[in-house]
């Protein structure tokens, strides 16, 4: 069972590591928030730790670094799911979050110091998981934003196997403290996180066009956007990425023509770049 968590771990470690790697090329190109990359340094971070402590710690199972770690990844969980999700939700819970955060980790700091850890391990266990099940239950009540309304079914999906599955590897760790130690369900954490970090890198690796994408878009969208038939020949060639000097030559009309139709399909479509277009047609 340790040596399959050990590959389950080293898996997630470098699924982890290659979408961050990813988020960081989308955000430069405008495609990627700043919340996302958050999120996922902070699920880096805890792994590390949660690697980490018992080589310094044999006694605590959760150690200070840990308890830090966990904090992290449930301000930024909801950071990330306000920053994906169309909501009405006003920017003071962003600082009501990141002030409890802080709170919280103040606490947890003068805790260890004091030697009553107990009390702000269970404060901490609490935060992450009304943060986590806040967060996936506002992605189930609420749209994705236009650049991720493709991924709105598997994001439902995800959203429901975490909203079940974290709680309950917390509350087993914290509460069944004895019989974690004998039976180990960490790996399920593992298989979460990198079942989450797959589905993301698949995702940018299509928005940075790096593999195929699929070359037919939905024809209802058209009818959905009142698109005319010039704009729907148009927007299925952006769709499948030809440049605007070929779809002039290919459509027998003027580059700023081309140009032109292309910006009354945006405003339409309420989008901004070509990726979103394309996505918005999927």
């Amino acid at each position: 069972m340790l040596q399959f968590e050990y590959t389950l771990l080293f898996i997630t470690y470098t699924a982890l590591t290659i979408s961050l790697f990813l988020q960081v090329l989308c955000y430069n190109k405008k495609m990627e928030n700043r919340e996302t990359i958050g999120f996922t340094v902070s699920l880096i971070l805890l792994l590390i730790s949660i690697s980490v402590s018992p080589l310094f710690s044999e006694k605590e199972t959760t150690t200070l670094s840990t308890l830090l770690c966990m904090i992290l990844v449930a301000c930024t969980t909801f950071l990330d799911t306000l920053s994906l999700q169309k909501h009405s939700i006003p920017i003071l819970f962003k600082k009501i979050q990141i002030g409890i955060s802080i709170l919280l980790s103040v606490v947890v700091i003068v805790s260890k110091l004091l030697g009553t850890m107990m009390f702000a391990q269970w404060a901490v266990v609490v935060f992450l998981i009304i943060s986590v099940v806040i967060s996936m239950w506002l992605q189930r009540q609420t749209k994705p934003i236009q650049q991720f309304q493709h991924l709105e079914k598997s994001n439902r999906i995800f959203a429901l196997t975490f909203l079940i599955l974290i709680p309950i590897y917390l509350i087993f760790h914290y509460a069944f403290e004895k019989e974690y130690q004998q039976f180990q369900i960490g790996f399920l954490m593992y298989i979460a996180f990198s079942a989450l970090a797959v589905r993301k890198i698949y995702d940018d690796l299509q928005r940075l066009s790096l593999i195929q994408k699929d070359s037919s878009p939905n024809e209802q969208q058209f009818k959905n956007y009142s698109l005319t038939k010039r704009e729907q020949e148009i927007a299925s060639l952006l769709h499948k990425g030809v440049t605007y000097q070929k779809i002039a030559d290919q459509l027998f009309i003027s580059l700023p023509t081309v140009k032109t139709h292309t910006s009354n399909i945006y405003k339409k479509c309420g989008v901004k770049t070509r990726n979103e277009l394309s996505n918005l047609l999927r």
